[in-house]
């Protein structure tokens, strides 16, 4: 009767050790999937940023990385002012401008999602900060 109720006891400690190892486990993955998906949002904002033209015409775009679309909000000019050094030549004046770029996207399989917000600072000539 008693090594019945040791066995019990022990088929219970197993039985709890292998569920918190599960939630561990998912735990764990959960938190991969997570900072993947803030790295392809890294990347999805650097492919922006590589770019001029999504500065002069700023729009909002979808850009796929490791198979995980990301929704890149259009580009926010939160102001300008004219950049040192430089003089007028020809009637272009240059202005320093300040970016906000955002990316977000949700893995569909585990539901993670992550959103990371980017400020640049990029030298325009005028007129380009709506």
């Amino acid at each position: 009767m008693v090594s019945l109720v040791m066995l019990v006891l022990i088929t219970l400690f197993v039985v709890s050790s292998l569920n918190l190892s599960m939630s561990d486990l998912r735990i764990v993955g959960n938190l991969q999937s997570k900072m993947a998906l803030r790295q392809g949002a890294q990347q999805a904002i650097e492919t922006v940023l590589s770019n001029a033209n999504n500065f002069t015409t700023p729009t909002a775009q979808t850009i796929t990385v490791n198979g995980i679309a990301f929704a890149i909000t259009t580009p926010k000019c939160l102001g300008t002012s004219p950049a040192q050094g430089y003089t007028a030549v020809n009637n272009i004046t240059l202005y320093d401008t300040l970016w906000l770029v955002s990316a977000s996207a949700t893995d569909t399989v585990t539901g993670a999602s992550a959103t990371i917000d980017q400020g640049v600072a990029i030298r325009l000539p005028t007129n380009y900060c709506p």
